[in-house]
């Protein structure tokens, strides 16, 4: 479970937590910024190639430590929300951090779905060491652009709830100073209020 300071009531997520939480969010960063610079970047083929087989093997790699996130979270409970909070921002944050996890299961499945079905049967190489294999769908392209759609869209709102979850934390973190923000920070010294 979450360490608590009982001195304080002080929680903090388990450094696991944590590390997996920076470790995705690094690479959700790197996937998003992959995914415009291919969509909206003329490169040179190879570029766009490399970019692409690249996009696709972190995709595999971040639905991994997600999956491995989720379990992690379904045995060690996450800390409290203070009581200051009131009932609707406990709904709020509920709700965008379960769409969260959405997203980055969502983001990466559809990827990978769409690997599967596209018609250029191209096998999904982790970065050349190894295959990772692909699901069994139709490769005659039929479901190729429904999947591309549903990836686009999928990549979109992940990327419009990223920012929403950014921009609370810099809330907590700046302007309430509440020390919410620092419960999520790998070996933080730093309190949040007295609960």
């Amino acid at each position: 479970m979450a360490g608590a300071d009982t001195s304080t009531g002080t929680q903090h997520y388990t450094r696991v937590a944590s590390l997996l939480h920076w470790l995705i969010a690094a690479l959700v960063l790197v996937q998003i910024g992959l995914g415009l610079t291919m969509d909206h970047v003329t490169l040179d083929d190879m570029v766009t190639f490399s970019l692409f087989q690249t996009h696709r093997a972190l995709g595999m790699i971040t639905l991994v430590l997600v999956v491995l996130r989720v379990v992690w979270r379904l045995r060690h409970k996450p800390p409290v929300l203070p009581a200051s909070e009131t009932a609707l921002m406990r709904h709020i944050a509920s709700m965008t951090h379960a769409l969260l996890y959405a997203g980055q299961v969502l983001s990466p499945l559809s990827g990978w779905a769409l690997a599967s079905a596209s018609s250029l049967a191209l096998p999904l190489s982790m970065f050349g060491l190894f295959d990772w294999p692909l699901l069994p769908l139709s490769a005659d392209g039929r479901f190729e652009d429904p999947l591309r759609l549903v990836h686009h869209w999928a990549g979109w709102g992940f990327a419009a709830l990223i920012a929403l979850h950014i921009g609370a934390a810099l809330w907590h973190g700046v302007v309430m100073r509440d020390g919410l923000t620092w419960r999520i920070i790998p070996f933080s010294r730093h309190a949040s209020k007295p609960q």
